[in-house]
């Protein structure tokens, strides 16, 4: 009689409940949570880095830009016509064609003042001036330039007997060797950070011009494409 009481109270007692731990039982789900977050920790990881590159980048490309950078000029091509050498004087008709180009990415160029000259050895035959304009962020422009010379303008300079001699012998040969120089004053603006004054002195050199035989006609020999003339600046402060 006892007894079966006793079974009666163990089989009605109630069952204490039992937990259940996937990450216990299931070892692989655990690996695959912590993969994940470190998959993820990575990614994050070298989004950083590339946003701190980008960051970097610009600041140094900032701050390179803030310095005024010289102008690029690219000679296109040079002509000469009726072309008279004596003793005396040159007459001659010039026709030059650039390119002006402003590399700089936040300043603006005014040039106040260009004057150009086309020489034979270090001795000017002919000068112009171009009027004052402005270059744009990134900006180039192509600019020509036609002159005269008869040996009797006041404006223009004289030139040396001896030279015109040399010029003549050579222009005989079939080649003469020419310069093209510039002198230009002109204001770097960068926004609101000021501007600055510059001086420079842009130069071709070494224009091999060849002539026709007994033709008043002479080119600059650019087979090679423009010329990338070499531009001097200094800041003035």
């Amino acid at each position: 009689m006892d007894s079966n009481r006793t079974a009666q109270r163990s089989a009605t007692m109630p069952l204490l409940p039992v937990s259940y731990n996937p990450s216990i039982s299931n070892p692989h789900m655990s690996m695959s949570i912590t993969s994940r977050f470190t998959v993820k920790l990575v990614l994050l990881h070298r989004i950083l880095l590339f946003v701190l590159g980008i960051v970097t980048l610009l600041c140094v490309a900032m701050a390179t830009s803030l310095v005024p950078q010289p102008l690029k000029i690219k000679l296109n091509s040079l002509f000469m016509s009726k072309i008279n050498v004596s003793n005396t004087k040159l007459v001659a008709n010039f026709d030059v064609a650039f390119t002006i180009e402003n590399p700089n990415l936040v300043s603006w160029i005014w040039f106040d003042r260009i004057d150009g000259s086309i020489s034979y050895k270090d001795n000017a035959l002919v000068t112009y001036s171009l009027d004052p304009f402005i270059l744009g962020l990134k900006e180039h422009r192509m600019m020509r330039v036609k002159i005269s010379v008869n040996g009797l303008q006041e404006d223009q300079p004289v030139v040396k007997e001896r030279v015109l001699e040399e010029i003549h012998r050579q222009r005989e040969d079939g080649a003469v060797n020419f310069s093209l120089e510039m002198f230009a004053r002109a204001t770097y603006r960068t926004g609101w950070w000021g501007t600055k004054s510059v001086l420079m002195n842009p130069q071709c050199l070494d224009l091999r011009v060849g002539f026709l035989p007994k033709v008043g006609f002479g080119s600059w020999n650019n087979s090679g494409g423009p010329m990338t003339c070499a531009v001097p600046m200094l800041i003035d402060d």
